[in-house]
C-alpha cells in the first residue's frame, strides 16, 4: 500500500478521520519504515468504526490510507468550525546511543524556577510574565507578549500581520497554529509584480492580517485565563505610552523616509517632522481602543465592525485590495506540526506554508548522517558540514513548502525530501573536504521574492511545562508603512512574498510562503528547548545553529545564542558572516581553504530568544545581545520540588 503525509483528495467519515487518496507510485516497507520513524506530521484522526469513505472515482485501491485531521479553523464568526481534534504521533526511532545531556544556562542566563519569557522588548515580556505570576500558562502569557509587541515593537509585532505558533503542553501534545496572512480575492500576479516593482509599500502591498484571530484561537482552545485580561496589558501600553526602546528607534529611523508620508503614522511617531527618538514616551489612542473592543468583543471586533469599515475605507481610498469580506472571510488553522529527530530529541517545528520548517529538519537530518557533532565547536570544519547541509536544503525548501490548502501535492514531496532514501542518493554527495558549488546542486531558479528580516520571535514556558516558540511578522519592518487611520494598525506588505511562478503564486485567500519556523524540543518525552528567530531566509540556519551549539557542543544557552553564526541559502553562492561577531581567523581562513566564497555582513544573523530546560525541570532563557531584549523568570515564594 503507498502512504503519503498529503491533504490531497481528502475525504471526511463521521467522526472526523481523513481520508486520503494518491496516484502517486507505491512506497516499499522496507522505506516506508524508514519514513516513519523520522518524520511525521503530528494530528489527530477520530473516526467512528466501520469502513472509511469510498475513494472518490478514479483513485487507485492501493493508494488509500488515512492522515491526521488537517485543521481547526477559527474567525471572528465562528471560532471553532471543525470537530475537535486529538493528537496522534508516530513513534520516534531509538537512537543507538543515549542523547546528549543539556548543559543548562549560563552566567548570562536567567533562571525561571515557575516559568519563563524571553522577547526582544522589556514591556512585552514583563506583560507576559506577569500572566504567568497570576496563574496564566504559557498560552495565555503568549497571548499577552504579542499584544504587547503590537504596541512596543511596531516593526514586527502587530495586528496588521500574521504569524506562526508552535505549543507543546505538559502532557506532551504538540500543536501549530497558522495565522499567516491571506491573498485578497482581487489580488493577482501582475499587480503584485507592479506593486513590487514601485516598492513594496504602501495598501497595495497589504493582506489579510491573521495575528488576532491566531491568538484567539490558540485561547480558545489552550488558554486559561479571561481573554480580556491578556490583551489588558497592550491596551495600558497604548493608552499610557511607554518609552522607545533603544532597537526600536533604530529601525523606525531606517523606515522613516517611507513612514512620515503616511498621516496616520507620522502622528504616532514624528515630532516636528522627525522620528521620536529612544527614550522618547509614545501614547497610541486610536490602537488603544482597537485593543479595548478586541478586549471586550473577541477577534470578532477586528475582522467585523466597525474596525472592519475603516479598514476597508482606507483601503478602497487609497487602492488597496482588502476587503469586508476579505476579513470576514479568514480563517486562522490549527495544523499539524513538522516533526523529525536529532540524536534522540524530537523536534516540533512548522509545516507548510512555512518552508523554514523543512529546511531545518533536512539540515539536521543530513548533519546527523555527516556527524557532523564530531567536528570541533567553531572549527572551519563545522561550519563547513553545516553550510554544505545548508546549501542543499535550500535548494530544495521552496520545492516542497506552499498553502497545503492550495497545493496538497506538496505534502508527499515533503515526506520524500526528509526520507533516507533520498537523502543517501542526493547528488552530488556532500564532500567533507570541499564546498559543492551551488551550481551544481540544482538548475537556479526564477528569481524568488527576498524576505526581510524584521521579524520578531518569542519564547515561553510555564510552571507546569507548556511551551510556546512563536513568531509574528509585518514582512518587512513597519510592513507596508501605513496606519489605517481611526485604528492605529499597522499592515503588512506580506503581498510581495508571494512568486510570479510556481507553487507560492497568488489566488484568493492563499497563504504565501515564510521561513518562520518556531520549535519545541522535547528529550526522552519531557520539554527541553523552546527555540525560533527572525530574520527572513537566516531563519532556519540560525535555529539549526543555536541548537547544534547546544545539543553537538555542550554549551549552555547563553553561549548558543552569542556564538558566531554564518549563512548560506544556496543562492547567492556565498557564506555570509557575521562582520561584529565571526568565527576565529584560523576558521575562515579553513573555509577559504575549502572553496567557500565569504561575505562580511554588518547586519547580525538572526535573534535568537531561546529557553532551555534541564534535567531537573528548571528553565534558562537568555534572549540575543544582537537587537536588544529581556528574558524574565518567575521564581515562586518557596520553590516547587525538581522532578
Amino acid at each position: 500500500m503507498s502512504v503519503f503525509f498529503t491533504y490531497a483528495g481528502t475525504r471526511s467519515c463521521a467522526g472526523g478521520a481523513t481520508v486520503v487518496y494518491s496516484s502517486r507510485p507505491r512506497m516499499s516497507n522496507s522505506r516506508l519504515r524508514r519514513l516513519l520513524v523520522s518524520l511525521s506530521f503530528v494530528g489527530a484522526v477520530a473516526c467512528e468504526a466501520g469502513s472509511p469513505a469510498p475513494p472518490p472515482a478514479g483513485a487507485p485501491a492501493h493508494s488509500v490510507t488515512q492522515v491526521p485531521a488537517e485543521s481547526l479553523t477559527a474567525s471572528a464568526s465562528s471560532p471553532l468550525e471543525a470537530p475537535a481534534v486529538l493528537p496522534v504521533s508516530v513513534a520516534a526511532p531509538s537512537p543507538s546511543e543515549p542523547p546528549p545531556e543539556l548543559t543548562g544556562g549560563g552566567k548570562r542566563a536567567v533562571r525561571g524556577d515557575a516559568g519563563l519569557v524571553t522577547s526582544v522588548e522589556p514591556h512585552a515580556t514583563r506583560a507576559g510574565l506577569e500572566v504567568l505570576r497570576k496563574g496564566g500558562n504559557a498560552v495565555d502569557a503568549a497571548v499577552a507578549v504579542a499584544f504587547a509587541l503590537a504596541v512596543t515593537h511596531p516593526s514586527a509585532g502587530n495586528l496588521g500581520g500574521g504569524g506562526f505558533m508552535v505549543i507543546r503542553r505538559a502532557s506532551g501534545e504538540s500543536h501549530t497554529i497558522d495565522f499567516r496572512e491571506t491573498a485578497p480575492a482581487a489580488a493577482t500576479t501582475g499587480g503584485i509584480l507592479a506593486m513590487v516593482k514601485k516598492g513594496a509599500y504602501g495598501y497595495p502591498a497589504t493582506a489579510v492580517p491573521g495575528t488576532v484571530a491566531g491568538l484567539e484561537l490558540a485561547h480558545q482552545r489552550f488558554g486559561s485565563r479571561p481573554w480580556s485580561e491578556l490583551v489588558a496589558p497592550a491596551t495600558a501600553l497604548a493608552r499610557e505610552g511607554h518609552r522607545l526602546g533603544a532597537r526600536q528607534a533604530l529601525v523606525l529611523g531606517w523606515a522613516w523616509s517611507r513612514l512620515q508620508q503616511d498621516r496616520a503614522a507620522r502622528a504616532i511617531w514624528g515630532r516636528q517632522g522627525k522620528p521620536v527618538q529612544k527614550g522618547d514616551l509614545v501614547k497610541q489612542p486610536d490602537l488603544s481602543r482597537t485593543l479595548e473592543a478586541i478586549a471586550s468583543e473577541g477577534a470578532r471586533a477586528f475582522y467585523e465592525g466597525p474596525i472592519a469599515k475603516k479598514i476597508a475605507v482606507a483601503m478602497a481610498a487609497h487602492r488597496g485590495l482588502v476587503t469586508e469580506e476579505d476579513l470576514r472571510s479568514y480563517r486562522a488553522k490549527l495544523r499539524a506540526p513538522l516533526r523529525f529527530t536529532y540524536r534522540g530529541f524530537t523536534v516540533d517545528t512548522m509545516g507548510p506554508p512555512s518552508m523554514g520548517g523543512i529546511a531545518f529538519a533536512q539540515i539536521m537530518r543530513v548533519l546527523e548522517r555527516a556527524k557532523a557533532h564530531e567536528a570541533p565547536a567553531g572549527s572551519g570544519l563545522s561550519h563547513h558540514l553545516f553550510a554544505e547541509a545548508a546549501r542543499r536544503a535550500y535548494s530544495d525548501r521552496r520545492r516542497a513548502s506552499a498553502d497545503p490548502d492550495f497545493s496538497p501535492g506538496a505534502q508527499p514531496l515533503l515526506a520524500t525530501l526528509l526520507d533516507d532514501g533520498y537523502l543517501e542518493a542526493r547528488r552530488p554527495l556532500l564532500d567533507r573536504e570541499r564546498a559543492t558549488p551551488s551550481v551544481d546542486i540544482a538548475v537556479p531558479p526564477e528569481p524568488e521574492p527576498l524576505e526581510s528580516q524584521q521579524t520578531t520571535h518569542f519564547s515561553v514556558v510555564d510552571a507546569q511545562g507548556n511551551a510556546v516558540a512563536c513568531t509574528v511578522t509585518l514582512s518587512a519592518g513597519f510592513g507596508a508603512k501605513v496606519v489605517v487611520p481611526g485604528t492605529g494598525v499597522i499592515f503588512s506588505n506580506a503581498l510581495a512574498a508571494f512568486s510570479p511562478t510556481g507553487t507560492n503564486t497568488v489566488a484568493p485567500g492563499k497563504r504565501m510562503q515564510s521561513s518562520m519556523s518556531p520549535a519545541i524540543v522535547s528529550r526522552s518525552g519531557h520539554l527541553a528547548l523552546v527555540l525560533g528567530s527572525p530574520g527572513g531566509d537566516t531563519i532556519p540556519n540560525t535555529l539549526a545553529q543555536v541548537f547544534r551549539n547546544l545539543v553537538d557542543h555542550g554549551m549552555t544557552v547563553d553561549e548558543a545564542v552569542e556564538s558566531p553564526r554564518v549563512h548560506h541559502q544556496w543562492l547567492p553562492d556565498r557564506l555570509r558572516i557575521e562582520r561584529n561577531n565571526p568565527p576565529s581567523r584560523s576558521a575562515l581562513e579553513d573555509l577559504r581553504r575549502r572553496g567557500h566564497a565569504l561575505h562580511l555582513d554588518a547586519m547580525p544573523i538572526g535573534h535568537a530568544n531561546s529557553i532551555l530546560v534541564d534535567a531537573s525541570g528548571t528553565a534558562w532563557g537568555h534572549a540575543d545581545s544582537r537587537e536588544g531584549g529581556i528574558a524574565e523568570g518567575h521564581a515562586p515564594a518557596q520553590a516547587a520540588p525538581k522532578r
